[in-house]
């Protein structure tokens, strides 16, 4: 693995940013992503993640009403 510079990590997401303005790439992306979140170890890592931040989650919402 190559070492990146700030300017290479610059560049690469000006041009992926370039590539997702193109609605077909936005398709694209929205298709993989689709998929990608079916995956059993997505679905188990995401799920975690909401056990964990489920009780943070409700005292933002208490904290809102007052």
């Amino acid at each position: 693995m190559t070492n990146r510079t700030e300017q290479d990590k610059i560049n690469r997401k000006e041009a992926n940013q370039r590539y997702y303005k193109l609605e077909e790439n936005k398709e694209q992306k929205r298709n993989y992503m689709k998929t990608y979140r079916t995956r059993n170890y997505v679905k188990a890592k995401s799920h975690e993640y909401y056990i964990a931040n489920k009780m943070h989650w409700g005292e933002n919402k208490k904290r809102k009403i007052i």
